[in-house]
């Protein structure tokens, strides 16, 4: 029996065809091009993210590294400048997974089997990868810390709350309610990095791997708006 993607309602004809993106159980079989740039007229993106409540904590020496070098102690969290960073975590491996963050520092982690899912060139591209490193000093190859070459604020419409660094300059940004995009993200990636740890990307980005295997991994449609609903300006994280 043929089905439809609910998304384009096209025919799907076999069963690795069978398109379910909008609660994250899904398995799609096709090759986006490597460097296939977002359109300006791309209205929703879909942004990938952690459901669990265990982040993980750098050892204390690493965060004295870190205060020292590369973590902005006026908001804490990365300088604008931040490429790759090592982090040295508390913990014998994340508890969260696929997705986590180290608390305190604004370094977002990722298992790199799902996330070398996502199209491996597209991702060395977009994103500045660096090392896990449990308390005795062991890298965790199945993990990996990770920036966005390209970062967004993920925007709401209640409990707006905002400052600017006044250190680095960074926007530090909070809301609830309805989540969505202002402005348009840049044209020159196809993965983001977003201020909530999460990835932000387009849905033939994620089709290519398989959502369900990982439970605690939420997926939410961003819309992009023409205008804010926060009544604050344009906000671009650096």
């Amino acid at each position: 029996m043929f089905r439809t993607d609910p998304l384009t309602g096209r025919v799907a004809r076999g069963r690795y065809q069978i398109w379910n993106i909008h609660n994250a159980r899904c398995l799609v079989q096709f090759h986006e091009p490597k460097f296939h740039f977002v359109s300006m007229k791309r209205q929703y993106f879909y942004h990938l993210h952690s459901t669990g409540t265990s982040p993980c904590t750098m050892t204390k020496d690493a965060y004295q590294h870190a205060r020292a070098t590369w973590l902005c102690t006026g908001c804490a969290a990365p300088k604008p400048e931040t490429k790759s960073v090592d982090v040295k975590i508390q913990e014998p491996y994340p508890i969260e997974s696929p997705l986590t963050f180290v608390s305190g520092c604004g370094i977002a982690i990722a298992n790199w089997e799902f996330l070398k899912g996502l199209n491996e060139d597209i991702l060395r591209r977009d994103l500045f990868l660096g090392k896990v490193i449990d308390p005795t000093g062991i890298v965790l190859r199945d993990w990996v810390t990770w920036r966005g070459r390209r970062r967004l604020i993920v925007r709401g419409t209640k409990n707006v709350s905002h400052r600017q660094c006044d250190i680095c300059g960074r926007h530090v940004y909070f809301a609830m309610g309805r989540r969505y995009l202002f402005p348009r993200p840049p044209t020159d990636a196809l993965i983001y990095e977003s201020d909530l740890f999460g990835l932000v990307t387009t849905r033939e980005v994620i089709a290519s791997i398989t959502l369900n295997r990982w439970p605690k991994l939420g997926l939410e449609k961003l819309q992009v708006l023409e205008k804010p609903k926060d009544s604050l300006p344009e906000l671009v994280l650096k």
